[in-house]
């Protein structure tokens, strides 16, 4: 087989610079001749200097294109946010929300035919936002600064936020290290994982989109990380265990009607170390996991029910996988990479295999987030 394919962002970066040449400005779809983009993979560089989102054409043969870096007009941390979600796109797809977790604001961008455009930027009452969900015309952070929640409402015409009236809440308590918060299915619950008091905390929320309830549970494995929703109202969450050699978890829970969670399985052994970041196939039959210290990404299979069973405990080699996401139609898995800062590009095959094809190497030290549209 031959070896997957290099590119360099850093080159692509500089051959654009020069008149006449790199990727074609009326369209950023388009990149060379007629060879329309498969879709557009979507990075934020979290720059203390200036934070900017980093778009990346991927086409038909894994072969992956800068399409633009695009300012927030906020700051990052230049550092591991300890975070899945930093990035998020609106259901219909058209806008992206980006966290500024240096200067503690959200960002919005229109998705346009020559990239993003600027809409908002808002600031909110919590500390450090790390991770954003996005349901209807509603849009959360959570924050690691102060252990809270805060939403807004959206305005689709506008590109607008407004603060929501109520919503700066706290999680189960102090210094619970969140990495990530998601809206159910249905945008009537959030869910966030805490690390560092292994729980598992959701909010029931009010008609007008305010939280109602709060409810926390003990994660099923310790230091929850990343989740991701299945069908039924089931999620899927992974396990770093506090770094214990070849101890990562994943775990499966069901969401209630009234906004509490039972575990369904769990936790389940990844054969390898710190699972952090998890991702799941549009079927919702296949979680991939990033276990970050053990340079690996993990396969699990899901039946109807919930349950997990470990299909691979090393689909793939990566250098210290930070992220994953699933492409649009199911066939690829995008791995953020934190050691040699990089996108690996993969395409899935029958059973949770992966097939390495192309790699996009010279990303920022301190980039975070993965989306795909």
């Amino acid at each position: 087989m031959k070896n997957p394919v290099k590119l360099s962002f850093t080159a692509f970066a500089f051959i654009s610079l020069i008149p006449g040449v790199g990727l074609a400005e009326p369209d950023r779809r388009f990149g060379v001749g007629e060879n329309p983009a498969a879709e557009t993979v979507y990075t934020l560089s979290n720059d203390p200097a200036g934070n900017e989102v980093l778009a990346f054409h991927r086409y038909g043969d894994g072969q992956m294109a800068p399409a633009g870096r695009f300012a927030t007009g906020g700051t990052g941390t230049g550092s591991g946010l300890g975070n899945q979600g930093a990035l998020a796109l609106s259901e219909n797809a058209r806008y992206l929300f980006a966290v500024n977790a240096g200067s503690n604001d959200l960002s919005v961008f229109r998705i346009g035919r020559d990239g993003l455009e600027l809409t908002d930027r808002t600031a909110e009452e919590g500390a450090t936002p790390v991770s954003v969900a996005v349901s209807r015309n509603r849009v959360y952070v959570v924050n690691s600064g102060d252990d809270s929640v805060f939403g807004f409402r959206f305005d689709y015409r506008t590109g607008k936020l407004r603060s929501l009236p109520q919503s700066h809440l706290k999680l189960s308590g102090d210094g619970t290290a969140p990495a990530q918060i998601s809206f159910d299915r249905t945008g009537d619950t959030l869910v966030v994982t805490e690390k560092a008091t292994n729980k598992i905390t959701t909010f029931s929320l009010k008609e007008n989109g305010s939280p109602e309830a709060r409810h926390s549970i003990d994660s099923a494995g310790s230091t929850p990380f990343g989740f991701a929703f299945g069908k039924r109202d089931q999620f899927f969450v992974s396990e770093a265990q506090g770094g214990a050699p070849n101890g990562a978890t994943v775990s499966s829970y069901q969401l209630l009607e009234d906004g509490t969670v039972q575990l369904i399985d769990g936790a389940v052994a990844a054969g390898q170390t710190a699972a952090c970041w998890l991702a799941t196939t549009p079927t919702g039959r296949i979680a991939f996991t990033a276990d970050t210290p053990a340079n690996a990404i993990s396969a699990f299979s899901i039946d109807a029910a919930g349950h997990l069973s470990l299909l691979h405990t090393r689909a793939a080699e990566e250098n210290r996988p930070t992220d994953l996401a699933v492409s649009t139609d199911g066939r690829m898995l995008y791995a953020l990479s934190g050691g040699d800062h990089s996108v690996g590009v993969y395409r899935i095959l029958k059973g949770g295999a992966l097939q390495k094809l192309r790699t996009l190497d010279g990303l920022p030290a301190g980039v975070t987030g993965l989306v795909v549209r």
